[in-house]
């Protein structure tokens, strides 16, 4: 079963990190994204920088289930991140949303043909 009312879910976490500790902040998380992405229920985990702050970092994962992503924050490799999570400048935020996915890049295609007909 997909998340409440069959929804994907997606949840996205952003912290600061300090300027001296961006690239060991940025190693860890990606180091621990392949191995999550492979994680049963996992469909997307990234690791992203946002353009207007350099020193800001977006943890971004998607998960088929409520109790697949709650196994996910309970693990060791989420635990491994709690430290790094803390050294944040500004309070870390996170949202978790639940996601209906409607379509891909035929939705795309179908809207840039329909303004040029």
């Amino acid at each position: 079963m997909r998340g409440e009312g069959g929804h994907m879910l997606q949840a996205v976490l952003r912290l600061v990190a300090p300027p001296d500790k961006r690239d060991e902040i940025l190693r860890v998380f990606s180091g621990m994204s392949g191995p999550t992405e492979v994680t049963k229920g996992c469909r997307r985990c990234r690791v992203l920088c946002d353009v207007n702050n350099d020193d800001a970092i977006i943890y971004w994962v998607q998960w088929d289930t409520r109790e697949e992503l709650e196994d996910h924050l309970r693990s060791e490799r989420f635990r491994k991140l709690i430290p790094y999570i803390e050294m944040s400048l500004e309070p870390p935020e996170v949202e978790i949303s639940q996601l209906d996915v409607i379509g891909g890049i035929e939705i795309v295609v179908s809207a840039i043909e329909a303004r040029h007909s």
